[in-house]
């Protein structure tokens, strides 16, 4: 993807968060990147082009900063409060409406873009799953389909099903919470344990800022 293809790419996905996808016009995008409609078009067939470039450039993004966190993560406890951030920074600038729009007037991309999320985000979950289990951080007993579907449908259905908890408490403190009960939910003693020693150091942490 050329430099000003990506920058036009930013700057319209910063559009649809502001404006929705339906109220933003190819003229609207011009406007806003200072550029022609010519320029637009030199990299975009229409606006159904546009969207999905943006929709899809946007789960690259993610998906690459998730899979570096699966890759590097020096426990299982430790990757799961960092996938959590992740997602929390993600919805906390989301647009609700997007989805809406996307899923009625752009189908075949919101089907790439949130089918392919949930497979990502299940198969992570089932790996961290794995994983813990596996070093102990986990109980043995916790069934690894089950609780990784529980955990991404939750996370899906979230936006829509809490919609006064989005408006009464910050997104981050709510994906906390929702992170440490499922943590509560699969971990060992020794998981338990840990996971006390990181909330505790994060407490203190908000406290000296």
């Amino acid at each position: 993807m050329e430099n000003q293809q990506r920058e036009i790419v930013q700057g319209t996905l910063g559009m649809f968060q502001r404006y929705g996808i339906r109220s933003v016009t190819m003229d609207d995008v011009a406007g806003e990147m200072g550029v022609s409609k010519k320029t637009i078009y030199k990299f975009f067939d229409n606006k159904a082009d546009l969207v999905h470039q943006s929709v899809i450039s946007l789960f690259t993004c993610v998906k690459s900063r998730l899979e570096g966190v699966h890759a590097n993560a020096v426990n299982a406890i430790d990757e799961l409060i960092a996938i959590d951030d992740i997602v929390g920074s993600i919805m906390e600038s989301h647009n609700p409406s997007l989805r809406y729009q996307l899923k009625k007037y752009y189908p075949q991309t919101y089907n790439q873009f949130y089918c392919g999320r949930k497979d990502m985000l299940t198969r992570m979950i089932s790996e961290n799953m794995e994983l813990g289990i596996k070093d102990g951080w986990y109980r043995e007993d916790a069934c690894v389909e089950i609780i990784s579907q529980l955990y991404c449908a939750k996370l899906e259905a979230m936006p829509e099903e809490e919609e006064q908890l989005f408006s009464k408490y910050p997104i981050r403190y709510l994906m906390r919470q929702s992170m440490e009960y499922h943590i509560r939910g699969i971990a060992s003693c020794k998981g338990l344990e840990y996971l006390e020693t990181v909330l505790e150091k994060e407490k203190n942490t908000q406290n000296d800022d």
